[in-house]
């Protein structure tokens, strides 16, 4: 009996592990010659990594704008937290794999009804990095800003998060966590659309700011939002914009395109910034938004790109940016 048992179990358990290794197949990641494009692009570029900082790497530590500099955190110890975090993993002992809502970012603000924003950060970013982001988001558009808190569990962790992501196009806890998060807020929104007058029905909107990793997180959530037969008549009401992001398709490459609506997406890029360089500039082709570039180096948000957008410096190329017209509080 206790063999026959152990035999059952031991069929359940392969049954099990089979249907996880079934599952994740389905997900139909890149073939093999992709992953290898991918990961040759990112080294043959690695020289640019060492420009993230900009040309000069000192420069945003103190500077005007800059997330680096210690006069936009609360005090001297969340500075010194929100540094540490890109090196040393602050939870090692517990991984935190989930998107967390901080609280909105309202500081200056000229309301919008019927609008939801909410900003998803990059690697190394702690909560105190991404209210300092999203305080600039705020300064920026005139609205209360919402992160989407990407947690860090140290560089190393992080760059494993964006392996699953983008070059793996793995289904992460992070991007369905981020899912739960924004479909949320679609289902509710499609509630207050049932009782508008048709004048007000095309003033809804949610919109979704990426940076870095958050741009792979994005694009993997767009695809399960597609996906979903409860948002995708939704996607109408939702906007994504990205600024240097990673990502090397969007939508995700496993996302069925045949017949299904899309946000409004618009991508932002510095010419010099390494992860853009071989994330967005290096996928051009397999990029669904128009794509705004400016000359430079640098990946800091605020201080290498939001200050520049905000003086129209990515409007070179084309300017017909609906997100450069939002500013102020512009609709």
């Amino acid at each position: 009996m206790i063999l026959t048992l152990g035999k059952k179990m031991a069929k359940l358990l392969w049954w099990r592990g089979l249907s996880k290794a079934v599952s994740m197949l389905n997900y139909k990641g890149p073939e093999p010659d992709q992953f290898i494009k991918n990961l040759v692009t990112d080294l043959t570029k690695i020289d640019s990594l060492t420009k993230v900082l900009g040309d000069n790497p000192l420069e945003p530590f103190g500077a005007e704008g800059s997330e680096l500099s210690v006069k936009y955190y609360l005090g001297e110890n969340n500075y010194s937290r929100a540094i540490r975090s890109f090196f040393i993993d602050p939870t090692p002992f517990s991984k935190t794999n989930k998107i967390k809502a901080l609280p909105a970012v309202n500081g200056t603000v000229n309301h919008k009804p019927n609008e939801k924003w909410f900003f998803l950060n990059g690697i190394g970013t702690n909560e105190d990095m991404a209210s300092v982001n999203a305080k600039m988001l705020n300064k920026i558009f005139k609205r209360p800003i919402t992160p989407l808190h990407n947690p860090t569990n140290g560089f190393k962790n992080d760059l494993l998060e964006v392996a699953k992501g983008r070059l793996l196009n793995m289904r992460t806890s992070i991007a369905e966590s981020a899912k739960a998060h924004i479909k949320d807020e679609l289902i509710k929104m499609e509630k207050e659309i049932t009782t508008a007058n048709a004048g007000e029905k095309s003033t809804y909107k949610i919109v979704i700011i990426a940076h870095s990793q958050g741009g792979i997180i994005i694009s993997n959530v767009v695809k399960l939002l597609i996906q979903d037969p409860e948002c995708n008549s939704l996607l109408e009401h939702l906007e994504i914009y990205t600024f240097a992001s990673a990502h090397d398709e969007y939508p995700s490459p496993w996302a069925t395109h045949h017949k299904k609506n899309f946000p409004f997406t618009e991508h932002f890029a510095n010419d010099s910034d390494y992860v853009a360089e071989v994330g967005v500039l290096n996928n051009v082709n397999k990029t669904r938004g128009k794509i705004y570039v400016k000359s430079g180096a640098g990946h800091l948000l605020n201080y290498h790109y939001l200050k520049d957008f905000n003086k129209g410096k990515y409007e070179g190329n084309d300017r017909g940016s609906r997100l450069y017209t939002l500013r102020d509080g512009n609709r």
